[in-house]
């Protein structure tokens, strides 16, 4: 496509504002839930973790069927769905009277959006197969540029506006971001002929039969249910470690921030060098940057050293996650890449949502360092796996430089 750097360019903005947006709100729901009457300590610690697993549930169950329909009907119309769904609904959330209420919308999140996996998807289909790994790139920075901003915007509009405020702005960015999409992306889509080699079963086939595939969403997998271990005590160790009781929240600000900032670098450079020298020998350096970055923040003396592992584990999350979708677009069939990249989201849903609970349970047991060094043996083992599939894959070099010919 002539124009597919037009379409690249209002994807990435469409989805900064979609990720500004889901990450404005992120942090203020125990808050709203205390807001809509829920008193108790426990019970609102016990409301949020069921909110955020039910949007986690819901989208893991429902990605693989958009992503067929994707293959069927179209990539820029589960962007659409994706993005206006999602200004409808948590529009929605600034009305609510209950927690209940709160809760049907969650569910109803999960099942709508997942703007990630539909840009995704878009932009590895019309991407040359030379730009791929740029292109891709791009979106990943897109989600962790919105994703460091989101929470400063929701929390200026909430300290002067108020919580329900702040789910109307985030579906007012959402809705400008279905306009960019309806207005601005394009996409040649030709539905499939004849018999139809895109539905779910044929995609499990695909993946259980490829091992560059197979292998990419499993290091996906893996580095989101890792990624998640140790969030629910990680500003508890910083708490711990940071003298000035004063500057709490600005250390843990500032190590949130540290890993954004190495994602996001990580996404542009690596995904350029994806396109010049393979995926595999970055999907395995980036799983080895994960290990190291959370057992320096395991075995940390000082805030300095958190902040300095949050940075490498941050770019080794961003390296790692464009350098597996840039593997699935290549690998792929492209009558098969929206359902697989479903696919690929839906186990990636699903460790976000087991993470924190096994961070939990660890913390409990052991100390709040012991999430870090778990998630760090999770990622060895998932590294560990993928150098096997990489293996049976030697001519995998050739095989890249050849698509982008």
């Amino acid at each position: 496509m002539r124009n597919w750097r037009v379409t690249l360019a209002a994807a990435w903005v469409a989805q900064f504002l979609c990720i500004v947006g889901f990450n404005a709100v992120g942090p203020f729901y125990p808050f709203y839930i205390r807001a809509l009457g829920i008193t108790d300590v426990h019970q609102v610690t016990l409301w949020a973790g069921i909110l955020a697993s039910t949007g986690a549930v819901s989208m893991a169950l429902m990605s693989p069927i958009w992503g067929v329909l994707a293959d069927r009907h179209g990539r820029k119309i589960m962007v659409v769905r994706a993005t206006f769904g999602g200004a409808l609904v948590l529009g929605a959330m600034a009305l609510v009277q209950s927690v209940q209420q709160l809760f049907v919308l969650r569910l109803l999140q999960g099942m709508l959006t997942g703007t990630v996996s539909a840009f995704m998807t878009l932009i590895a289909t019309i991407a040359p197969p030379g730009e791929v790994g740029f292109a891709l790139g791009m979106m990943q920075m897109a989600v962790f540029g919105g994703a460091s901003v989101g929470p400063l915007v929701g929390g200026l509009v909430a300290d002067n506006l108020g919580y329900r405020w702040v789910f109307g702005v985030t579906g007012v960015l959402l809705f400008a971001g279905g306009l960019l999409a309806v207005l601005l992306i394009h996409e040649q889509f030709v539905p499939p002929q004849g018999k139809q080699n895109n539905g779910l079963r044929a995609s499990v086939h695909t993946i259980t039969h490829s091992m560059p595939v197979l292998g990419a969403i499993v290091a996906l997998a893996g580095m989101s249910m890792s990624n998640a271990v140790p969030s629910p005590v990680l500003p508890l160790l910083v708490e711990s470690l940071q003298r000035d009781p004063s500057l709490v929240n600005t250390a843990t600000g500032s190590v949130y921030g540290a890993n954004a900032v190495g994602a996001a670098l990580a996404a542009v450079l690596i995904g350029r060098l994806v396109d010049r020298r393979g995926a595999g020998v970055f999907i395995l350096a980036c799983g080895v940057g994960a290990v190291l970055g959370n057992l320096a923040q395991a075995l940390a003396p000082s805030y300095s050293v958190i902040a300095v592992g949050a940075f490498v584990l941050g770019f080794s999350v961003g390296g790692l996650m464009v350098s597996a979708n840039a593997t699935l677009a290549r690998k792929a069939p492209k009558e098969q890449q929206g359902a697989i990249y479903g696919m690929s989201n839906s186990t990636g849903s699903a460790g976000s949502a087991l993470g924190p609970m096994l961070g939990a349970s660890v913390a409990t047991a052991w100390g709040m360092r012991a999430p870090f060094a778990t998630a760090a043996a999770l990622m060895a083992l998932v590294t560990g796996w993928v150098a096997l599939t990489l293996q049976s894959r030697p001519t995998e070099a050739a095989g890249d430089a050849a698509d982008r010919r």
